[in-house]
């Protein structure tokens, strides 16, 4: 049954759509949270601004200057009041004359009256709103004499301050969408960098999918171009194991009709009464002699097979004696085959089950039987094994290749014994390798 497409999950879309549906949010995002926090902060700014240019419009008076005025464009009005008398002698800046009284009334009265109070006040700053319009207000004591005054109020409506949070606003989110707009074309453009190699990826796996030969090169070092690589090794890989595979069928092809036969041939000239080997026994020594050879290779790729897949839960990775694995196997090889076998080994424990370890030794043993001059000798140590035999050396080219499936050497048998060793000891975490002595060969196996 098929699961019902999820609008809200982004991997249901294309690349160029997850980007612009995440930059669109992100930038949803920013406006939202930017633009209040830039409000709140301009405003401050704004206000800080209306106060400096309030003392320095005051400070500007008592130099009898109003450089302060012509910055703040007119806009400063001032009241000069006489605390003794509570009156007020003069304003400037007011188009209406009853403007002081109300402001007085609604925007700085209270602080007016503190700060004639508390003559430890110099001058304070604050705001108040009249008739749905702020005023900033700066009320400062010093006298003016020729005015019969010993304070100033300095007063700025917020038009002011309105034009410069309009201009710095109108700046900011100028600057914000140009910065948001370079950023979604980076962006586009490096997405399309990443499409087009994610296609050619695909172009490459949908080739070898319908088995094309297609030249692929990905000249990049991120992830990109580590998985492309990684495909293409992959398809050198698997195109390895078929041939390998192939040449394997084709083996046991080769090696199961033979011994079948020889077994139907002599079956049918024993049921004739012919003997091709002189004598009825003789003849049916050789008919066995196949059957024996066929039962064992097709165990050994039954249990080659097996070990392809055997399920987690059947691995065992509990510890057991291997030094006396070796000592009971080795007695066993000897009263078959009749050779010496030299061993040195230590008290060791090796990781994994005795039986798939006892075919391991039997194969490799074997294995040098068949090669060795006079010596076979068995070293283990912690974490290491080692099997010797003085026979002839590997070929060197045929090294890399010894534990794949139907490689045999000169005097090889199936090609699968030396292959079910890699696999078993791969499994169990260890690692088998043959290497040439100045004399003989030695099959090495180390814990990973």
């Amino acid at each position: 049954m098929k699961s019902k497409k999820n609008l809200f999950s982004l991997k249901h879309y294309s690349l160029v759509k997850q980007l612009l549906i995440v930059f669109g949010l992100l930038a949803i995002a920013f406006v939202m949270i930017l633009m209040p926090v830039l409000d709140s902060n301009v405003k401050g700014i704004i206000a800080d601004q209306m106060y400096d240019a309030l003392e320095e419009s005051q400070t500007a008076l008592k130099s009898f200057t109003i450089t302060r005025d012509d910055t703040a464009k007119g806009r400063v009005s001032h009241i000069f009041y006489n605390s003794k008398l509570n009156y007020i002698p003069w304003c400037t800046g007011f188009r209406d004359r009853s403007m002081p009284l109300f402001l007085y009334q609604y925007v700085y009265g209270d602080d007016l009256v503190n700060i004639v109070k508390d003559n430890a006040h110099k001058s304070i700053e604050g705001k108040g709103i009249y008739e749905g319009k702020t005023y900033y207000y700066r009320i400062a004591k010093f006298s003016i004499s020729a005015l019969n005054s010993d304070y100033v109020i300095s007063i700025i409506s917020d038009d002011y301050s309105a034009e410069l949070l309009s201009s710095l606003t109108n700046r900011v989110v100028y600057i914000q969408y140009v910065f948001l707009g370079i950023t979604a074309f980076i962006l586009i453009i490096w997405v399309f960098s990443l499409i087009r190699p994610l296609n050619k990826i695909k172009n490459y796996v949908d080739a070898i999918k319908n088995r094309e030969d297609i030249e692929f090169d990905m000249p990049r070092e991120d992830e990109i171009g580590i998985v492309g690589n990684a495909i293409v090794d992959m398809n050198h890989e698997i195109k390895k194991q078929e041939k390998a595979k192939e040449e394997m069928i084709h083996n046991i092809s080769h090696d199961l009709k033979t011994p079948i036969a020889l077994i139907k041939n002599y079956s049918q000239a024993v049921k004739d009464d012919i003997y091709p080997y002189g004598d009825k026994d003789s003849t049916i020594d050789v008919i066995l002699e196949n059957a024996d050879r066929l039962e064992h290779k097709v165990k050994s790729l039954l249990y080659l097979n097996r070990l392809d897949y055997v399920e987690s839960e059947e691995i065992s990775f509990e510890e057991f004696d291997m030094k006396e694995l070796i000592e009971h196997t080795i007695i066993q090889m000897q009263s078959m085959n009749h050779f010496h076998i030299e061993c040195d080994l230590e008290d060791v424990k090796f990781v994994g089950n005795p039986d798939h370890w006892r075919v391991v030794i039997e194969n490799i043993v074997d294995n040098a039987t068949r090669y060795a001059k006079s010596l076979i000798k068995i070293t283990l140590r912690k974490d290491e094994m080692i099997i010797y035999n003085d026979g002839e050396p590997i070929e060197e080219d045929k090294i890399e290749d010894l534990f794949d499936p139907y490689v045999k050497g000169v005097k090889g048998q199936f090609g699968l014994g030396l292959s079910i060793v890699a696999k078993t000891c791969d499994m169990y975490g260890y690692k088998v390798t043959a290497r040439n002595e100045e004399t003989g060969v030695s099959f090495i196996f180390t814990k990973q």
